[in-house]
């Protein structure tokens, strides 16, 4: 059966009963009697809106909230029970008063429904590269975002989580296909475009589509060049109104830690450091003090993790709703950072004849104290002889002196006496209205918008956290802001067939609009101790005042169509030109465009003698997606003007002072829309009645007229973000795998889930070949993004050893080298070690990420345990950079055994102090600042991402408690286990940014998590 259903139908299985035909009022009468029953799930669960009829009828009736039906039908009847994700079943009445049946999952039918661009089709007649979960699956894991969800759980789909709490999740779809503009997806809520994540409720979640080849992107036009990712939320179901309260909470921990030296222990490598530099030692490493400080120990804490949501949820066969409350609240695992977030969600529909109209509406209040500085650094850093809190010192925090000097920063310091907290209000939602003209042709109205409402506050107390830093004084700083986003889609579809001909078409117009709002004050001195009660002006000196306001707006035209012939012979095309004020007006316009095939084989006539084959298809695309977000001032939305300041004081001499204009950032008159090209193959097959099924795509993306900014001098009037360029080319291309098996034997269920994932991305071009553009980044430009390498390229010197006694260093390229010292490779062969020296090495993205998922339930147990991991990437650990040099005053590993004559060590260089001039300085440089392969570190790692254990009462107990319908016990244990060789923190490192993403610069790591939960049913 065909079924391609209006975006409405995913409102839940009240779209079912409202699709049932018309009374037949000239049915032959028949003897009537009343047949009441109860259906069940797999797990003994009633099933509330499971659509009962009268075979051969409009006669029927659905399941109220405990799945218990009441229907009059003939004696003769056949009963038909569906349900959406279930099998039907055709029971025979026989003269029977009450059936009772179970209903069984029809792994055909999960996730059937999809939604591709402005249409939903069924999973089978989908031609494009699209990825589901369901929400339940995405809510195994505490976590509190959706992103962190569907972490590893979907081939092509890389996230990368960090502990802080708070911090929405990196999330990339097949790669980065942008240097300067988003390379994050395009969320879309119900229908509403929207681009924070992190405020979603992930509880909220039925289901989640992810689509990332050019069929399933074309229709978002400049907003699916990085992937689309659909949420669909809960909705109420016809029947007895339902009560849900859902709850968990847990402890969280660091999974590792450093084994960092002791204070004696320190003092012996430190007073070797300062001997081989010729220099006196430090006082306290010479004399220890009687402190004995673990740095680790002070930061770090037991955090904690809960979450409860109230959910009630109802309608009728015209009509439903859900109202649910959520509250999720997060403490680090560090002092300082913290989250919590409350949310409500209204969520209602209704039908009429021909028209159906809905709203879905989030609020959403969060608080978030953000995490300041790199403490994972800094604990490293500090000296176990300097203790926390000092009285001599501004502020009673310890930081290091001259008996004890480092330039590292008290972390536990930066976080008392600097507290950076936000604020957000937001209000996320959309009304539509459908109205069916004909029964072919049906028009959709779609107004949606996002109101963000924040408030940041920084407050500075007086103090001081690092040594020969001025002690600034204490200051107090507000920023304040709304956000607005608006848009309106206008959609007409088309859908009719004709014999074997089947045809949906849509065509619509859209515009959406978005105003930043941005307020900030500032001032300062306010007193030299604590200060209870902070406002701007309260402050003594140096206030400051800025604002602004950014604009932009996009209008778009969509078409999209998909034709098969007899469900075998699949086609889809869209199209979707984009304006954007972004660009100038000269090339404010694009056309974006896309093109797909699919061949069922499993359909053809041939294959009827095949059983073991039960789902066969072919799949094939091509696409031409679009970019148009921008960085830099005003979120982009200027860049293609100069900026001028009209507000400059020029002095002519004496007091002859007059007001001017100058020049402050460049125009950018060629900026461009970037366009990726994308092509996709693959297939889907389905063994022994789906049982096993295999997904398989092959994928290649091309970024053409990619914006890129090299440096400008100053002498140009450029002090601001530089001109952007429409030069650059990018590629990435990889094979997505996707294997299941699933297997009901009576009361035991299981099934087996794997994905993998591989990806090679590529610079193909930065504009002039001859003068061999490239960009910068990372600590002592670690990175660089450059022709023929990935984008944020390893870029470092070449670790080739340690010289050691009798080793020719005269005749090397490091001919004041000592023995000891590191040696490196003269890459460039000219007999001496440079920064020419330096060359690509390692990878930052991982060969192959991968995921693995099991499932069991027997009887009232189930169980569900998640596997995610990477293999193939390289991390530089900067954590081991501070620990392993002597240069500079740190701590060091309990495992450091620095080279001497006795201890001839192969990987780790002499002791060496800075300071001590001429080769020393030399030497202490050398072996320790320079970024080397010495610190670049295998990545790979294979992770226990999730596991819960639940049970389920059974219904005979919770039937006895009157109002109760189930009732569930869970324990979660989240990122209990890592295999790994980083011997950093955390192997999944969210990186510095998009070109030094493989830079681990002090990551919060991620945290073991384990918690109890219930969830209960009324």
């Amino acid at each position: 059966m065909r079924c391609i259903l209006p975006l409405s139908a995913l409102a839940g299985t009240e779209a079912v009963a409202a699709e049932l035909p018309k009374a037949d009022v000239h049915r032959n009468e028949v003897a009537a009697q009343t047949i009441t029953g109860r259906v069940i799930d797999e797990k003994g669960q009633g099933m509330p809106g499971v659509t009962v009829l009268e075979k051969g009828t409009s006669n029927g009736a659905t399941t109220d909230a405990d799945g218990r039906y009441s229907l009059s039908v003939a004696d003769n009847a056949t009963l038909s029970f569906s349900f959406v994700g279930y099998l039907t079943q055709e029971v025979p009445v026989s003269g029977r008063t009450s059936v009772n049946i179970s209903l069984a999952p029809d792994s055909k039918a999960l996730n059937e429904v999809v939604v591709v661009g402005y249409l939903t089709q069924n999973r089978q007649d989908v031609t494009g590269s699209v990825a589901s979960l369901s929400g339940r699956e995405a809510q195994r894991a505490p976590v509190a975002t959706i992103s962190e969800g569907i972490q590893g759980r979907l081939p092509g789909v890389q996230v990368i989580n960090s502990g802080v709490p708070g911090q929405a999740p990196i999330v990339n779809i097949r790669g980065l296909g942008s240097i300067n503009g988003g390379s994050g997806p395009l969320y879309i809520i119900d229908g509403l475009w929207v681009e924070n994540i992190r405020d979603f409720n992930p509880q909220d979640a039925e289901s989640i589509q992810v689509l990332k080849d050019g069929a399933s992107l074309a229709p978002y036009g400049s907003r699916g060049a990085n992937g689309v990712i659909i949420i669909t939320t809960k909705r109420g179901k016809s029947g007895t109104p339902a009560i849900t309260f859902n709850t968990y909470a847990g402890v969280q921990k660091i999974n590792k830690t450093y084994d960092l030296m002791n204070a004696e222990q320190w003092a012996a490598i430190n007073r070797q450091a300062y001997q081989n530099a010729g220099r006196a030692p430090q006082p306290f490493a010479a004399n220890l003090p009687g402190v004995d400080t673990d740095w680790q120990k002070e930061l770090i804490r037991t955090g904690s993790v809960q979450d409860y949501n109230l959910g009630f949820s109802g309608g009728g066969p015209n009509s439903n709703f859900l109202l649910s409350g959520g509250y999720f609240n997060q403490k680090g695992t560090v002092q300082g950072p913290k989250f919590e977030r409350y949310s409500i969600r209204l969520n209602s529909g209704f039908n009429r004849g021909r028209l159906r109209v809905g709203e879905n509406l989030q609020l959403a209040r969060t608080n978030q104290t953000q995490l300041n500085g790199l403490p994972f650094l800094d604990v490293l850093r500090m000296l176990p002889v300097i203790p926390v809190t000092d009285a001599a010192n501004p502020g009673g925090f310890g930081f290091g002196n001259n008996n004890a000097s480092t330039f590292g920063t008290n972390p536990i310091a930066l976080q008392k006496l600097l507290n950076n907290t936000s604020v957000n209000n937001r209000i996320q939602g959309n009304v539509y209205g459908e109205l069916d003209i004909l029964s072919f042709l049906r028009y959709r109205l779609n107004l949606g918008a996002e109101y963000l409402g924040y408030h940041d506050r920084e407050k500075r107390q007086y103090g001081q956290w690092r040594q020969n830093d001025p002690l600034n004084p204490s200051y107090y700083a507000e920023n304040q802001g709304n956000n607005t986003f608006t848009m309106v889609e206008n959609t007409l579809t088309f859908d009719k067939s004709f014999g074997q001909n089947n045809v949906t078409a849509v065509v619509g117009y859209t515009e959406q609009h978005q105003r930043n709002e941005f307020t900030r004050g500032r001032n300062n001195g306010y007193g030299t101790g604590p200060v209870y009660y902070w406002a701007l002006d309260a402050g003594s000196s140096s206030p400051q005042v800025q604002g602004s306001t950014a604009v932009y707006n996009k209008r778009s035209w969509i078409g999209q169509v998909t034709y098969d012939y007899d469900q075998r012979y699949l086609l889809t095309g869209a199209f979707r030109r984009d304006g954007s004020s972004r660009f100038s007006p000269a090339d404010r316009y694009r056309n974006f465009y896309a093109a797909s095939a699919g061949w069922r084989i499993s359909q053809e006539a041939f294959m009827a003698d095949m059983s073991t084959i039960s789902n066969l298809k072919l799949r094939a695309s091509y696409g031409v997606l679009g970019n148009e977000q921008l960085g830099g001032e005003y979120s982009g939305a200027y860049r293609w003007q100069g900026v001028i300041n009209t507000n400059v004081n020029y002095p002519f001499g004496g007091d002859n002072i007059q007001n001017g204009s100058i020049q402050t950032q460049l125009p950018s008159p060629n900026i461009t829309w970037e366009e990726r090209r994308t092509t996709n193959v693959g297939f889907d097959l389905g063994l022994l009645e789906d049982r096993i099924t295999l997904s398989a795509d092959y994928y290649q993306s091309e970024t053409r007229d990619a914006n890129v900014d090299p440096a400008q001098p100053l002498v140009l009037g450029n002090a601001g973000s530089n001109p952007y360029q429409p030069v650059g080319r990018i590629q990435n291309r990889g094979l997505e795998l996707l294997l299941g098996y699933n297997e009901n034997r009576k009361d035991f269920k299981y099934s087996i889930t794997g994905n993998l994932t591989t990806l090679k991305n590529k610079v193909t071009s930065l504009g002039n070949a001859a003068t061999s553009p490239f960009f910068v980044s990372g600590p002592g430009e670690s990175t660089r993004t450059e022709v023929g390498y990935e984008i944020g390229s390893f870029y470092l010197y070449q670790f080739d050893g340690i010289f050691q006694t009798g080793d020719n260093i005269a005749s090397s390229a490091q001919p004041n080298a000592q023995p000891g010292d590191v040696r490196y490779k003269d890459v460039n062969g000219d007999g001496q070690i440079s920064a020419a020296d330096r060359a690509h090495v390692g990878r930052v993205f991982p060969k192959i990420q991968y995921g693995l998922n099991l499932t069991a339930s027997f009887k009232g147990f189930d169980v569900a345990a998640f596997f995610q991991g990477v293999q193939g990437n390289d991390i530089l650990n900067t954590g081991r950079y501070w620990l392993d040099r002597t240069d500079d005053n740190g701590n060091y590993r309990v495992d450091f055994s620095p080279w001497t004559p006795t201890n001839p060590s192969t990987t780790t260089p002499r002791a060496i102090i800075s300071g001590g001039g001429g080769q020393a300085g030399e030497a202490a440089i050398n072996n320790s600042r320079l970024n080397s392969t010495r610190w670049l570190e295998d990545g790979s790692y294979l992770r226990l991402k999730n596991l819960q254990i639940g049970y389920t009462i059974p219904k005979t107990l919770t039937d006895r408690v009157k109002g109760v319908g189930s009732l569930r016990f869970y324990v979660t244990g989240q990122n209990l286990f890592t295999i790994t060789d980083y011997t950093g923190y955390d192997p999944e490192v969210v990186g510095m940014g998009l070109l030094s993403r493989g830079v681990d610069e002090g990551s919060y790591p991620n945290i073991r998590t384990v918690s109890i939960g219930a969830q209960l049913g009324f």
